[in-house]
C-alpha cells in the first residue's frame, strides 16, 4: 500500500430517494454549511438541473451531500458561486433567491 495524504470535502450529488441509483459526485465542497447551502439552492427546482438525469425517475431526484476525500485541494470549491458556476456554469442563478 502506498502513503497518501487525503483532504476532507464534501461531495453534491444526484439522491433518487431509493427510486434509482445515487450519482456520481458532480461537485467537491470544503465545508458542509457550504454543501448544506449548495443543496438548498439545488433543490429549490432540482428538474432545472440536468447535470443528472435518471429517465422515468425525475420526479424523485434531489441533491444531497455526503463526507468524500481528495488528494488534489485545488478541485474543491470554497464558495458558492464557485459550486454553483462548476456544477451549472450555463444556469442563471442569484444568492438571494
Amino acid at each position: 500500500m502506498e502513503k497518501v495524504e487525503a483532504y476532507k470535502a464534501f461531495g453534491i450529488f444526484g439522491d433518487y430517494d431509493g427510486n434509482a441509483p445515487d450519482t456520481s459526485t458532480v461537485c467537491l465542497v470544503a465545508t458542509e454549511d457550504l454543501a448544506k447551502e449548495v443543496c438548498a439552492k439545488l433543490n429549490m427546482a432540482p428538474e432545472s438541473y440536468n447535470i443528472i438525469c435518471t429517465d422515468g425517475f425525475e420526479w424523485s431526484k434531489r441533491f444531497a451531500y455526503r463526507e468524500e476525500l481528495t488528494e488534489n485541494p485545488n478541485v474543491v470549491c470554497k464558495t458558492f458561486d464557485d459550486a454553483m458556476s462548476e456544477i451549472a456554469p450555463d444556469y442563471e442563478y442569484t444568492t438571494d433567491e
